[in-house]
């Protein structure tokens, strides 16, 4: 996930949801896949584009390491990966 941060300098924070994480608003029959991101922070936020860009570097990010690593999605699930500030 280290990688992730460096690749995208304007994040700060981003969750990783598995189906019973999901919050109650979100239809989860309406949703393909096991895994979701949610609360992604960005600062400074420079508009939706910013924001598609930064969501397909975590996707593509996660989805590497759940075919990679076995076990990945169970480790991932639940939970949140913040920038370390020193």
């Amino acid at each position: 996930m280290q990688a992730v941060f460096a690749r995208c300098p304007a994040l700060h924070r981003f969750t990783v949801r598995d189906r019973s994480g999901l919050p109650d608003t979100v239809d989860p029959t309406a949703l393909e896949g096991e895994l979701f991101i949610f609360e992604i922070a960005l600062s400074p936020r420079l508009g939706s584009g910013q924001y598609d860009e930064v969501y397909r570097e975590i996707a593509s990010t996660i989805a590497a390491a759940a075919s990679a690593i076995p076990g990945a999605k169970g480790l991932l699930a639940g939970r949140s990966f913040v920038r370390a500030l020193h």
